[in-house]
Protein backbone atom coordinates (compact mmCIF):
# COMPACT_ATOMS: atom_id res chain seq x y z
CA UNK A 1 0.00 0.00 0.00
CA UNK A 2 1.34 3.26 -1.12
CA UNK A 3 0.70 6.40 0.41
CA UNK A 4 1.22 10.46 -1.50
CA UNK A 5 0.64 12.92 0.41
CA UNK A 6 0.29 16.19 -2.02
CA UNK A 7 -2.25 19.44 -2.21
CA UNK A 8 -4.92 19.44 -4.66
CA UNK A 9 -5.86 22.98 -6.08
CA UNK A 10 -9.82 23.34 -6.54
CA UNK A 11 -9.27 24.15 -10.25
CA UNK A 12 -7.78 20.52 -10.49
CA UNK A 13 -10.55 19.20 -8.16
CA UNK A 14 -13.35 20.66 -10.09
CA UNK A 15 -11.64 19.62 -13.31
CA UNK A 16 -11.51 15.73 -11.74
CA UNK A 17 -15.90 16.36 -11.09
CA UNK A 18 -16.74 17.37 -14.65
CA UNK A 19 -14.97 14.46 -15.93
CA UNK A 20 -16.57 12.17 -13.57
CA UNK A 21 -13.04 11.17 -11.98
CA UNK A 22 -14.02 11.77 -8.62
CA UNK A 23 -16.49 8.82 -7.48
CA UNK A 24 -18.41 10.34 -4.26
CA UNK A 25 -20.35 6.94 -3.45
CA UNK A 26 -18.41 4.02 -2.98
CA UNK A 27 -20.66 1.41 -1.19
CA UNK A 28 -18.77 2.01 2.16
CA UNK A 29 -19.95 5.55 2.21
CA UNK A 30 -22.75 7.34 4.35
CA UNK A 31 -25.46 9.38 2.93
CA UNK A 32 -25.54 13.11 2.55
CA UNK A 33 -25.24 13.69 6.60
CA UNK A 34 -24.16 17.52 6.67
CA UNK A 35 -26.57 20.24 7.68
CA UNK A 36 -26.41 23.08 5.42
CA UNK A 37 -25.20 25.57 8.63
CA UNK A 38 -22.06 23.04 8.25
CA UNK A 39 -21.55 23.38 4.62
CA UNK A 40 -21.71 27.16 5.14
CA UNK A 41 -19.00 27.33 7.69
CA UNK A 42 -16.68 24.91 5.62
CA UNK A 43 -17.25 27.33 2.81
CA UNK A 44 -16.62 30.77 4.58
CA UNK A 45 -13.35 29.27 6.18
CA UNK A 46 -12.29 28.12 2.63
CA UNK A 47 -13.14 31.33 1.31
CA UNK A 48 -10.96 33.08 3.75
CA UNK A 49 -8.11 31.15 2.91
CA UNK A 50 -7.83 29.12 6.15
CA UNK A 51 -6.83 25.49 6.42
CA UNK A 52 -9.16 22.70 6.21
CA UNK A 53 -8.62 18.79 7.02
CA UNK A 54 -6.91 16.55 4.23
CA UNK A 55 -9.11 14.57 2.31
CA UNK A 56 -8.47 11.10 1.63
CA UNK A 57 -8.57 9.26 -2.06
CA UNK A 58 -8.56 5.86 -3.14
CA UNK A 59 -6.36 5.91 -6.12
CA UNK A 60 -7.46 3.34 -9.04
CA UNK A 61 -6.49 2.68 -12.02
CA UNK A 62 -9.06 2.65 -14.85
CA UNK A 63 -8.16 1.79 -18.56
CA UNK A 64 -5.36 4.91 -19.35
CA UNK A 65 -6.09 6.93 -16.70
CA UNK A 66 -6.83 7.14 -12.87
CA UNK A 67 -10.20 7.60 -10.45
CA UNK A 68 -10.56 8.36 -7.73
CA UNK A 69 -12.60 6.41 -5.16
CA UNK A 70 -13.55 9.47 -1.67
CA UNK A 71 -12.26 7.50 1.73
CA UNK A 72 -12.76 10.37 3.89
CA UNK A 73 -14.08 13.82 2.92
CA UNK A 74 -17.34 13.13 1.42
CA UNK A 75 -19.27 16.17 3.31
CA UNK A 76 -16.46 18.37 2.37
CA UNK A 77 -16.64 17.78 -1.22
CA UNK A 78 -20.18 17.74 -1.08
CA UNK A 79 -20.91 21.11 0.02
CA UNK A 80 -17.72 22.66 -2.56
CA UNK A 81 -19.92 20.90 -5.05
CA UNK A 82 -23.29 22.92 -3.76
CA UNK A 83 -21.90 26.12 -3.09
CA UNK A 84 -19.87 26.15 -6.38
CA UNK A 85 -22.93 25.04 -8.38
CA UNK A 86 -23.37 26.15 -12.47
CA UNK A 87 -24.26 29.82 -12.10
CA UNK A 88 -20.95 31.00 -13.01
CA UNK A 89 -19.07 30.86 -16.33
CA UNK A 90 -16.04 30.84 -15.35
CA UNK A 91 -15.87 27.90 -12.33
CA UNK A 92 -18.27 25.68 -12.13
CA UNK A 93 -19.98 22.44 -11.55
CA UNK A 94 -21.61 21.43 -15.02
CA UNK A 95 -23.68 18.23 -13.66
CA UNK A 96 -24.04 19.39 -10.18
CA UNK A 97 -27.43 18.23 -9.92
CA UNK A 98 -26.34 14.37 -11.62
CA UNK A 99 -24.84 14.47 -7.43
CA UNK A 100 -27.77 14.74 -5.17
CA UNK A 101 -30.82 12.94 -5.92
CA UNK A 102 -32.55 14.18 -3.02
CA UNK A 103 -34.55 17.50 -2.95
CA UNK A 104 -33.21 18.57 0.27
CA UNK A 105 -29.68 18.76 -1.08
CA UNK A 106 -30.82 19.71 -4.63
CA UNK A 107 -32.28 22.92 -2.34
CA UNK A 108 -29.17 23.41 -0.67
CA UNK A 109 -26.95 24.15 -4.59
CA UNK A 110 -26.07 27.98 -5.02
CA UNK A 111 -26.29 28.22 -0.75
CA UNK A 112 -24.89 31.28 0.15
CA UNK A 113 -22.30 32.21 3.05
CA UNK A 114 -21.38 34.75 5.13
CA UNK A 115 -19.45 37.07 3.02
CA UNK A 116 -17.79 40.57 4.73
CA UNK A 117 -20.88 40.23 6.94
CA UNK A 118 -23.14 39.77 3.94
CA UNK A 119 -25.01 36.89 2.55
CA UNK A 120 -23.14 36.09 -0.90
CA UNK A 121 -23.55 33.41 -3.45
CA UNK A 122 -20.59 31.66 -5.39
CA UNK A 123 -22.03 33.85 -8.84
CA UNK A 124 -21.40 37.35 -6.92
CA UNK A 125 -18.08 37.02 -5.65
CA UNK A 126 -15.42 39.21 -7.51
CA UNK A 127 -13.19 38.39 -9.47
CA UNK A 128 -10.07 38.94 -7.97
CA UNK A 129 -11.85 36.37 -4.69
CA UNK A 130 -12.65 33.55 -7.49
CA UNK A 131 -9.22 33.99 -8.51
CA UNK A 132 -7.68 33.02 -5.27
CA UNK A 133 -10.25 30.83 -4.51
CA UNK A 134 -9.10 28.62 -7.26
CA UNK A 135 -6.02 28.24 -5.88
CA UNK A 136 -6.61 27.06 -2.72
CA UNK A 137 -5.07 23.94 -1.85
CA UNK A 138 -7.00 20.88 0.06
CA UNK A 139 -4.58 18.87 1.44
CA UNK A 140 -5.10 15.28 -0.25
CA UNK A 141 -3.86 12.00 0.80
CA UNK A 142 -3.91 9.19 -2.57
CA UNK A 143 -3.68 5.59 -1.50
CA UNK A 144 -3.32 3.03 -4.06
CA UNK A 145 -2.61 -0.61 -3.64
CA UNK A 146 0.25 -3.10 -4.27
CA UNK A 147 -0.30 -6.81 -4.93
CA UNK A 148 1.32 -7.04 -1.49
CA UNK A 149 -1.73 -5.42 0.34
CA UNK A 150 -3.92 -7.50 2.38
CA UNK A 151 -8.01 -6.89 2.38
CA UNK A 152 -7.54 -6.36 6.35
CA UNK A 153 -4.88 -3.77 5.63
CA UNK A 154 -7.04 -2.17 3.45
CA UNK A 155 -10.28 -2.00 5.96
CA UNK A 156 -8.51 -1.26 9.15
CA UNK A 157 -6.85 1.78 7.29
CA UNK A 158 -10.24 2.86 6.23
CA UNK A 159 -11.54 2.61 9.65
CA UNK A 160 -8.63 4.04 11.03
CA UNK A 161 -8.86 7.39 8.65
CA UNK A 162 -12.35 7.93 9.28
CA UNK A 163 -12.46 8.03 13.11
CA UNK A 164 -13.93 12.18 12.95
CA UNK A 165 -17.36 13.02 11.63
CA UNK A 166 -19.54 10.36 10.36
CA UNK A 167 -17.71 7.26 10.91
CA UNK A 168 -17.94 4.49 8.25
CA UNK A 169 -17.80 1.12 10.29
CA UNK A 170 -15.86 -1.86 9.06
CA UNK A 171 -19.06 -3.32 7.95
CA UNK A 172 -19.36 -1.10 5.37
CA UNK A 173 -15.94 -1.25 3.93
CA UNK A 174 -16.25 -5.00 3.67
CA UNK A 175 -19.55 -4.48 1.46
CA UNK A 176 -17.19 -2.26 -0.87
CA UNK A 177 -14.47 -4.24 -1.11
CA UNK A 178 -16.19 -7.78 -1.47
CA UNK A 179 -18.82 -6.61 -3.76
CA UNK A 180 -18.19 -10.26 -5.42
CA UNK A 181 -19.96 -11.81 -2.24
CA UNK A 182 -22.77 -13.57 -3.56
CA UNK A 183 -24.11 -14.02 0.28
CA UNK A 184 -23.80 -10.39 1.18
CA UNK A 185 -25.58 -9.48 -2.09
CA UNK A 186 -28.32 -12.45 -1.70
CA UNK A 187 -29.26 -11.41 1.84
CA UNK A 188 -29.14 -6.94 0.29
CA UNK A 189 -32.12 -8.46 -1.74
CA UNK A 190 -34.32 -9.70 0.52
CA UNK A 191 -34.07 -6.28 2.56
CA UNK A 192 -33.83 -3.68 0.02
CA UNK A 193 -33.11 -2.31 -3.60
CA UNK A 194 -30.34 0.31 -4.98
CA UNK A 195 -30.80 2.67 -7.28
CA UNK A 196 -28.13 4.63 -8.83
CA UNK A 197 -29.97 8.67 -10.11
CA UNK A 198 -26.45 9.72 -12.32
CA UNK A 199 -23.73 10.48 -9.60
CA UNK A 200 -26.03 9.88 -6.73
CA UNK A 201 -26.76 6.30 -5.22
CA UNK A 202 -30.22 5.83 -3.12
CA UNK A 203 -31.28 2.60 -0.93
CA UNK A 204 -34.70 2.02 -0.09
CA UNK A 205 -35.89 -0.71 2.07
CA UNK A 206 -38.51 -3.19 0.45
CA UNK A 207 -41.64 -3.42 2.17
CA UNK A 208 -41.17 -7.92 3.18
CA UNK A 209 -41.39 -9.44 6.84
CA UNK A 210 -37.72 -9.19 6.80
CA UNK A 211 -38.01 -5.04 6.76
CA UNK A 212 -40.97 -5.06 8.74
CA UNK A 213 -39.37 -7.35 11.42
CA UNK A 214 -36.09 -5.38 11.75
CA UNK A 215 -37.08 -2.04 11.61
CA UNK A 216 -38.51 -2.49 14.80
CA UNK A 217 -35.33 -2.74 16.42
CA UNK A 218 -34.23 0.48 17.95
CA UNK A 219 -30.93 0.90 16.30
CA UNK A 220 -32.89 0.68 12.81
CA UNK A 221 -35.88 2.34 13.94
CA UNK A 222 -34.12 5.64 15.05
CA UNK A 223 -32.17 6.40 11.97
CA UNK A 224 -33.92 8.90 9.89
CA UNK A 225 -31.56 7.94 6.68
CA UNK A 226 -32.89 5.52 4.19
CA UNK A 227 -29.77 4.12 3.15
CA UNK A 228 -28.46 4.07 6.51
CA UNK A 229 -31.20 2.21 7.94
CA UNK A 230 -30.93 -0.24 4.85
CA UNK A 231 -27.30 -1.02 5.78
CA UNK A 232 -28.20 -1.82 9.67
CA UNK A 233 -31.08 -4.27 7.92
CA UNK A 234 -28.53 -5.20 5.60
CA UNK A 235 -25.78 -6.22 8.52
CA UNK A 236 -28.37 -7.52 10.64
CA UNK A 237 -29.62 -10.21 8.66
CA UNK A 238 -26.19 -10.84 6.96
CA UNK A 239 -24.93 -11.73 10.97
CA UNK A 240 -28.05 -13.69 11.39
CA UNK A 241 -28.11 -15.39 7.85
CA UNK A 242 -24.60 -16.61 8.18
CA UNK A 243 -25.35 -17.95 11.55
CA UNK A 244 -28.54 -19.73 10.29
CA UNK A 245 -25.79 -21.67 7.78
CA UNK A 246 -23.04 -22.30 9.89
CA UNK A 247 -24.16 -22.86 13.11
CA UNK A 248 -21.74 -20.83 14.76
CA UNK A 249 -22.27 -17.91 16.77
CA UNK A 250 -19.37 -15.60 16.07
CA UNK A 251 -18.55 -11.77 16.86
CA UNK A 252 -18.87 -9.02 14.28
CA UNK A 253 -15.43 -9.04 13.85
CA UNK A 254 -15.06 -12.91 13.37
CA UNK A 255 -16.82 -12.75 10.58
CA UNK A 256 -15.56 -10.04 8.78
CA UNK A 257 -12.17 -11.84 9.29
CA UNK A 258 -13.51 -15.17 8.33
CA UNK A 259 -15.11 -13.18 4.94
CA UNK A 260 -12.35 -11.02 3.87
CA UNK A 261 -9.81 -14.26 3.80
CA UNK A 262 -12.32 -16.63 2.13
CA UNK A 263 -11.98 -16.15 -1.68
CA UNK A 264 -14.87 -19.03 -2.16
CA UNK A 265 -16.79 -21.35 0.69
CA UNK A 266 -19.83 -20.96 2.55
CA UNK A 267 -18.88 -17.63 3.87
CA UNK A 268 -19.74 -16.45 0.13
CA UNK A 269 -22.00 -18.74 -1.57
CA UNK A 270 -25.35 -16.90 -2.37
CA UNK A 271 -28.76 -18.12 0.06
CA UNK A 272 -30.02 -21.45 -1.16
CA UNK A 273 -33.77 -21.41 -1.85
CA UNK A 274 -33.73 -23.53 1.54
CA UNK A 275 -31.86 -21.52 3.18
CA UNK A 276 -33.97 -18.70 2.18
CA UNK A 277 -36.69 -20.62 3.08
CA UNK A 278 -36.14 -21.25 6.31
CA UNK A 279 -35.61 -17.22 7.07
CA UNK A 280 -38.50 -16.68 5.62
CA UNK A 281 -39.99 -18.94 7.97
CA UNK A 282 -38.80 -17.16 11.00
CA UNK A 283 -39.19 -13.82 9.67
CA UNK A 284 -43.07 -14.36 8.15
CA UNK A 285 -43.95 -16.04 11.54
CA UNK A 286 -42.39 -12.54 13.94
CA UNK A 287 -44.36 -10.30 11.22
CA UNK A 288 -47.45 -12.27 11.91
CA UNK A 289 -47.22 -12.22 15.72
CA UNK A 290 -45.64 -8.39 16.06
CA UNK A 291 -48.95 -7.57 14.20
CA UNK A 292 -51.40 -9.41 16.35
CA UNK A 293 -49.86 -9.58 19.47
CA UNK A 294 -47.61 -7.10 21.74
CA UNK A 295 -44.63 -8.78 21.08
CA UNK A 296 -43.54 -6.49 18.40
CA UNK A 297 -43.39 -3.71 21.23
CA UNK A 298 -41.18 -5.61 23.49
CA UNK A 299 -37.34 -6.11 24.00
CA UNK A 300 -37.24 -9.26 22.35
CA UNK A 301 -37.98 -6.76 19.29
CA UNK A 302 -36.18 -3.95 19.78
CA UNK A 303 -33.28 -4.87 21.95
CA UNK A 304 -30.68 -6.88 19.84
CA UNK A 305 -28.76 -8.86 22.19
CA UNK A 306 -32.60 -10.08 22.99
CA UNK A 307 -33.76 -10.19 19.42
CA UNK A 308 -30.23 -12.11 18.04
CA UNK A 309 -31.18 -15.09 20.40
CA UNK A 310 -35.07 -15.00 19.75
CA UNK A 311 -34.47 -15.57 15.90
CA UNK A 312 -31.34 -17.55 15.93
CA UNK A 313 -33.20 -19.62 18.39
CA UNK A 314 -36.17 -19.80 15.93
CA UNK A 315 -33.81 -21.11 13.33
CA UNK A 316 -31.61 -23.69 14.67
CA UNK A 317 -34.58 -25.61 17.09
CA UNK A 318 -37.29 -27.61 16.18
CA UNK A 319 -39.58 -25.22 17.18
CA UNK A 320 -41.12 -23.83 14.02
CA UNK A 321 -40.95 -27.27 12.25
CA UNK A 322 -44.40 -28.50 10.90
CA UNK A 323 -44.39 -31.75 12.18
CA UNK A 324 -44.41 -29.82 15.93
CA UNK A 325 -46.97 -27.14 15.50
CA UNK A 326 -49.44 -26.05 13.31
CA UNK A 327 -48.82 -24.09 10.61
CA UNK A 328 -49.42 -20.49 12.84
CA UNK A 329 -47.61 -21.57 15.94
CA UNK A 330 -50.00 -20.10 18.07
CA UNK A 331 -48.00 -22.16 21.28
CA UNK A 332 -44.74 -20.50 20.15
CA UNK A 333 -45.97 -17.58 19.93
CA UNK A 334 -48.02 -17.94 23.26
CA UNK A 335 -44.54 -18.96 24.93
CA UNK A 336 -42.61 -15.36 23.49
CA UNK A 337 -45.02 -13.28 24.86
CA UNK A 338 -44.43 -14.98 28.26
CA UNK A 339 -40.92 -14.79 27.90
CA UNK A 340 -41.18 -11.18 26.87
CA UNK A 341 -43.22 -10.01 29.78
CA UNK A 342 -40.03 -11.99 32.11
CA UNK A 343 -37.38 -9.66 30.86
CA UNK A 344 -39.39 -6.67 31.32
CA UNK A 345 -38.18 -4.05 33.67
CA UNK A 346 -39.73 -4.86 36.69
CA UNK A 347 -40.80 -8.09 36.42
CA UNK A 348 -41.20 -10.24 39.29
CA UNK A 349 -39.10 -13.20 39.35
CA UNK A 350 -40.78 -17.08 38.14
CA UNK A 351 -41.88 -18.60 41.06
CA UNK A 352 -40.34 -21.59 39.64
CA UNK A 353 -36.72 -22.20 40.83
CA UNK A 354 -35.01 -23.84 37.91
CA UNK A 355 -36.73 -21.44 35.94
CA UNK A 356 -35.86 -18.14 37.92
CA UNK A 357 -31.91 -19.83 37.56
CA UNK A 358 -32.37 -20.13 33.95
CA UNK A 359 -33.41 -16.60 33.72
CA UNK A 360 -30.56 -14.96 35.78
CA UNK A 361 -28.48 -16.53 33.86
CA UNK A 362 -29.90 -15.21 30.15
CA UNK A 363 -30.20 -11.84 31.47
CA UNK A 364 -27.02 -11.97 32.91
CA UNK A 365 -25.25 -13.08 29.54
CA UNK A 366 -27.40 -10.39 27.40
CA UNK A 367 -26.41 -7.24 29.58
CA UNK A 368 -22.34 -7.12 28.74
CA UNK A 369 -20.18 -8.54 26.03
CA UNK A 370 -23.51 -9.00 24.35
CA UNK A 371 -21.60 -10.21 20.71
CA UNK A 372 -19.33 -12.97 22.36
CA UNK A 373 -20.13 -16.38 20.70
CA UNK A 374 -19.85 -18.17 24.39
CA UNK A 375 -22.84 -15.58 25.79
CA UNK A 376 -24.44 -15.99 22.59
CA UNK A 377 -24.49 -19.66 23.37
CA UNK A 378 -25.65 -19.28 26.80
CA UNK A 379 -28.55 -17.03 25.29
CA UNK A 380 -29.41 -19.29 23.28
CA UNK A 381 -29.39 -22.18 25.44
CA UNK A 382 -31.39 -20.70 28.23
CA UNK A 383 -33.87 -19.00 26.09
CA UNK A 384 -34.63 -22.47 24.67
CA UNK A 385 -34.65 -24.19 28.31
CA UNK A 386 -37.36 -20.87 29.48
CA UNK A 387 -39.45 -21.63 26.90
CA UNK A 388 -39.39 -25.30 27.58
CA UNK A 389 -40.95 -24.74 30.96
CA UNK A 390 -43.46 -21.89 30.27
Amino acid sequence: MHYTNSQMKLDQLIGYFNARKINLIPPFQRGHVWKLSARQRLLENMVSGRPIPAIFLYKEPVGSTFEYNILDGKQRLESLILFIGNNRKDMSVTSVKDYFFNKRERNQIHFEIDVDGRKTEFKSLSDEVVREFREYAIPTIEIDLDDETSLDEIINLFVDINQQGEKVKRFDIVKAIGRKNKLLSSVFELVAQQTTRKQDKYFKPKNTAYSRVLEKLQAIETVSDPSQKVDRMWERLFEIALMSRTGKHRQPNQILKTFIKADEGDDTEALSAGEKAKLQRVFAFLDTSYDQTALGQSRLARDLPHFYTMVTTLLTSDLLDADNAPPDYPGVRKKLVSFSKMIKAGAKPPKDQAMDEALKEYIGAASRQTTHPGRRQTREQKFLEILGKI
